[in-house]
C-alpha cells in the first residue's frame, strides 16, 4: 500500500504518492484577491483544509476492506498449512481477491 503525504510548498500543498502516480496540488494566494477570484485558487487555510480531506478521502478508499483482510489471513494460513512459501505474490494477491469476493457476495 502506498504512503500518502502532504507537503507544503510556497503557493501551494502537494498530495504525493510514494508508488509514483502524479501529484494533486491545491494552489492559494492569500495577497490577491483579484487573481483569487478569477482564477478560483483558494486562501492558504482553505486550500490547507481542501488537501487534508482529499489526502483523507485518498487514504480511506486504499484501505483494504475486512474481507480483503480475512482472504489474506486465508490465504497466508494456506500456505504455511501446505508449505508452499515459494507462492509468487501475483498468486497470492489473485486468491485474495477471489476469496474477497466470494465473502462479498456472502454479505447480506
Amino acid at each position: 500500500m502506498s504512503t500518502i503525504r502532504l507537503i507544503g510548498h510556497p503557493e501551494s500543498f502537494e498530495v504525493r504518492y510514494d508508488d509514483g502516480r502524479p501529484s494533486a496540488y491545491f494552489y492559494f494566494d492569500d495577497a490577491n484577491p483579484l487573481r483569487r477570484q478569477l482564477q478560483g485558487i483558494y486562501t492558504k487555510d482553505k486550500a490547507l483544509e481542501a488537501a487534508r480531506a482529499f489526502a483523507r478521502q485518498e487514504r480511506d478508499r486504499r484501505r483494504p476492506s475486512p474481507e480483503l483482510l480475512c482472504a489474506w489471513k486465508v490465504v497466508e494460513d494456506w500456505k504455511q498449512t501446505h508449505n508452499l512459501n515459494f507462492l509468487p505474490p501475483r498468486i497470492a494477491e489473485d486468491l485474495a481477491q477471489r476469496i474477497e469476493q466470494a465473502l462479498l457476495t456472502l454479505r447480506p
